[in-house]
Order: C-alpha cells, then structure tokens, then sequence
C-alpha cells in the first residue's frame, strides 16, 4: 500500500534503525496480495476524503467510520463484502500509524449499514460479467498480437513469457511480477534465483510470498507444451536468453524486466493486453487482465470431467510444499501426469 503515507516511522528509533530497514521489514511481514487489498481500501479512504473535500483526523471517530461505510456502499458503489473489506483494511492503518483503533464490529450502526446493503443487493439483478477467461485459443491471439506489434524484441518476450507463465501453472501474475515498476523488492518480487531448471525439459518457480502466507513459499512447476507455438519452457528458455543479451539476467534481478530497467507490474500488464485486444475487448463488457489468466486451465479441465476431478483441479491451482529439499521425484511425477490431462483438454 501507499506505505509513504500510511506508515509512520516511531521517532523513538531514532538512528537505531534506518527508515529504510523498517519499512522494508513490515512489507515483507505480509503477502504482496494483502498489502494490494489494503492498498485498495487506503486508496478508497483517500478518496472518501477527496469527495468530503477534508482530512479526518487519527484515530478515526464512530461517525466517520459510519460516513464512511455509506460513502462505499452508495457512492462508490461497493459490494457490502468489499466495503467491509475496506473497513478492516483501515484498522491496520490505525496500526501503522501507531493509533489505537476502536472495534467497528462492536459499533451496531455500521453493522446496520452494511447489512442493509448487503439486503439492497440481493433485491437487485446481479451485475453481470465482464471478465473473460483466457482460453488456449485467446492466448494464442494474445501472443499473434505482440509478434505482431512494434514493440522491442526483448519487450515482447517479457509480456509473452509473463502471458505463458501465467497461463499453464494457473498463476496469479500478482505473485509473478515486480509490485514496483521503478524497484522491486528481493523478499518477495520473482527473481531469476527462484527459477531452477529441472533435467532441461521442465522449470520449477519459487513464489516467496504467496497469497496462501506460507513460511517457505510455494512453488510451480512449468512443463513443455508442444506442438502449438505456446511452450511456456521454451518461453522462459528464450527470456533468459534474452535477458542475458541485454546484461539483465542476474540471480539477484526479476525476471520479468524491461530494457529500460524497468520493471511488468501488473498495472502495466493490464495496459498492454488492452493495447493489444482493443477491437476484440471492451471496458465495460469484455475485458481481459491479470486475472483472467488463472481461470484458464480449470475451466477447460471442468469442461472434460472425464480426464480430470476435482482434486487434479484443486491441486494444480497450486502445490503447496514446505520446502524446496523436500520437494520429491514423486510429487514432480504427480504434477507431470495432471499436467498430461490438461494438455488433453486444452486440445480437445
């Protein structure tokens, strides 16, 4: 989140420790995706702010908490689910900012309100979707698109490499790439260090803050796909080739980083694929981001029960593993035959 104005530093510090190392400690105490949803709600109070044309002073009073929670729901257009979100997501700010925080739980009013929401909702026909999913046909168009645009050699196989990665391991691109575009963080950014080949025909990725909050990370495997012109292996066997032409491929640099130095984050990700599907996607009916990627191999395996069950599909979604020196010969088998399934069911 906007930890700039969000966190405070304890002036009680002093030259004990740098502003820096604090900082860097409590970003690498939680997932980059919770520090999104946090982000999401800090960014929402500030425009709460913005629309009231004031500042409301820490710790925040009850009727603030209640204007607030009305501000979601009917200006901002919230689901109650998500306004409740942004409600907790405002008591950690009250952490950072060394505040004591009253319980908003324990305050029936703002219950009410988004209970009351929550009832306005179900009266209402549900919104519809607009978010496609990216299937192995539209990932291919994905990737026409880019051989075709006028981008830099080395800028299209960044956003290709980043499309294939998501794609097969069903992937959140927010744990693949940089939550900066100017600088990326080493305790959870993907790093060309936590990609290890496997016997030349498979990789193996280290996510080190995953969603899930595992210690250890979690881990995906990447298999060879042959035969459409998509090879996730061969993606990333090319990016490091490429990579390594433009002196970007380091141990200690992302993987998914720009000639220019700059870092695909998933802001610039989403613009792209908008630059690149204008005529076949549209903002308000049909759009394509980040997350369409991960529906994609699930939703083909729930089209073909009969190769795949649940357990293939919730397994694939993500392997947890505590470590990697346990990360055995027979887990890597198992995860190659799931991926012989959804190869099957791709193509069909």
């Amino acid at each position: 989140m906007d930890a700039d104005a969000a966190l405070d530093l304890p002036p009680s510090l002093g030259a004990a420790m740098t502003e820096e190392a604090y900082r860097g400690l409590i970003n690498a105490s939680l997932a980059k995706s919770t520090w999104s949803k946090y982000a999401s709600g800090w960014k929402a109070f500030c425009e709460f702010e913005q629309f009231h044309q004031t500042s409301f002073g820490w710790p925040l009073s009850s009727q603030t908490w209640r204007a607030f929670a009305v501000w979601c729901v009917s200006v901002k257009r919230l689901q109650p689910t998500s306004a409740r979100s942004y409600i907790s997501s405002l008591k950690f700010v009250h952490h950072l900012k060394g505040v004591p925080c009253s319980d908003t739980t324990a305050d029936p009013v703002v219950g009410m309100i988004l209970r009351g929401a929550k009832n306005v909702a179900f009266a209402m026909p549900p919104r519809p979707q607009t978010r496609r999913v990216v299937t192995l046909p539209m990932l291919l168009t994905i990737g026409h698109r880019i051989s075709k645009s006028g981008w830099p050699e080395q800028k299209k196989q960044v956003v290709w490499t980043a499309c294939t990665t998501a794609f097969f391991p069903s992937a959140r691109l927010g744990e693949l790439l940089a939550s900066n575009e100017f600088f990326h963080d080493p305790t959870s950014d993907l790093l060309w260090g936590d990609v290890k080949q496997n016997s030349g025909d498979s990789f193996l990725i280290r996510l080190k803050n995953p969603k899930s909050g595992e210690v250890q990370g979690e881990f995906l495997d990447i298999f060879p796909f042959l035969g459409h012109q998509c090879c996730p292996v061969a993606s990333l066997k090319a990016l490091q080739a490429e990579q390594e032409r433009v002196g970007l491929f380091s141990p200690d640099i992302p993987v998914f980083r720009f000639e220019s130095g700059e870092n695909l984050t998933t802001k610039k990700f989403n613009a792209l694929l908008a630059e690149l599907l204008s005529d076949i996607c549209s903002k308000d009916t049909s759009t394509i981001t980040c997350h369409s990627f991960r529906a994609g191999v699930p939703t083909a395996l729930s089209l073909h029960p009969e190769l795949a069950n649940s357990d293939d599909i919730k397994g694939w979604g993500r392997w947890n593993s505590d470590c990697y020196a346990r990360y055995t010969r027979l887990r890597h088998d198992q995860k190659r035959a799931i991926f012989g399934k959804i190869a099957a069911a791709l193509t069909l």
